[in-house]
């Protein structure tokens, strides 16, 4: 089954500078970030060599993924833009993904503004169950974490709005609206 890269793409008005420390230093990153929980930058020995890192996302229950990472490189483009690779993946089996490469890249438009944007692609485990649970359900929920993330993180550089507390109110508000809509299926399931 051919997986189709997930892509996310949105305009930032933002300082590159401030852009690329938010998604470069683990402590920004994991704040707005719903794929990673924590990320840990491990010593280099020495300055050129590539940065490693290790992530946990938690997914509830208890339960955490824990996993390994590299940023395999950074660009500079000649039109101010900068991409950065990324290579990183879990040994868990309790893991779906064994395997994540991709890039973010970061583009200065003519206003000023930024457009950032990801593609990644990853490899499954668990051969055709797995590649089934990643089409049916997996991928649809990253992909939608990774969108949720990145609007988090435009809200953060435009409106200075906390991570925490936009992801507090997103959680308030799809309570209210599931109990609504189970208050309204009850309400009209006793009238009848």
């Amino acid at each position: 089954m051919k997986r189709k890269p997930i892509y996310v793409e949105i305009p930032i008005n933002a300082e590159m500078k401030d852009l690329w420390s938010s998604s470069h230093t683990p402590e920004l990153h994991q704040q707005w970030d719903l794929r990673f929980s924590s990320i840990t930058y491990l010593p280099k020995d020495h300055e050129s060599a590539l940065q490693e890192f290790v992530y946990k996302t938690k997914i509830g229950f208890g339960l955490a993924v824990e996993g390994w990472g590299r940023s395999v490189g950074s660009f500079n483009g000649k039109d101010g833009s900068r991409t950065s690779s990324l290579h990183f993946g879990s040994d868990q089996k309790l893991s779906l993904i064994t395997e994540v490469k991709g890039y973010w890249k970061y583009i200065q438009n003519e206003d000023s503004s930024l457009t950032f944007l990801t593609q990644y692609n990853y490899q499954t485990r668990f051969g055709k169950l797995g590649e089934w649970l990643d089409f049916c359900l997996f991928r649809p929920i990253i992909g939608w974490a990774t969108s949720v993330s990145f609007d988090v993180l435009k809200r953060w550089m435009e409106k200075g709005e906390a991570p925490g507390s936009q992801y507090i109110r997103f959680a308030i508000y799809w309570m209210l609206t599931f109990y609504s809509l189970l208050y309204g299926f009850t309400t009209a399931w006793y009238r009848n």
